[in-house]
């Protein structure tokens, strides 16, 4: 079962509707794909950090490290990026204006929505004691 992390632009009911769900958990994706993951969420200053480590590498390789060390470093930071790949997208959010509100547990992203959103909907007996009706209660 995976942990996703909640994230609302504002507050009040109509904040729930924009709501930003992040897995946390080691990210294949950034892993296997690091530039394209970075530009598909737009993180551009992880993208421009990401090829300037590996032009540092690519250059350190050409000079002084063999292709074994290369490529093992190549890999360690492929490792980082998966890892931190969930941190990456929150640090965006909190950047826009996203604040943390829940962390759900579930075993994919949608039932953790449908989670999410059950938890935060008002109940049918609330909403029967708002609007002064009796509910299944008779006289």
């Amino acid at each position: 079962m995976a942990f996703y992390s909640v994230h609302l632009w504002g507050s009040g009911p109509d904040a729930a509707a924009g709501a930003a769900f992040v897995r946390q958990s080691f990210s294949w994706k950034a892993f296997f794909c690091g530039p394209f993951w970075l530009a598909r969420h737009r993180l551009w200053t992880a993208l421009l950090l990401w090829a300037a480590a590996y032009v540092v590498l690519f250059l350190a390789w050409r000079t002084f490290l063999s292709a074994d060390a290369a490529f093992l470093i190549a890999v360690l930071l492929q490792i980082f990026l998966g890892l931190e790949a969930a941190w990456l997208r929150e640090a965006k959010l909190a950047t826009q204006g996203y604040h943390l509100v829940e962390i759900i547990a579930a075993p994919a992203s949608d039932l953790a929505e449908s989670a999410f959103y059950r938890q935060i909907e008002p109940s049918d007996a609330t909403l029967d004691i708002a609007s002064g009706g009796q509910g299944d209660a008779r006289p």
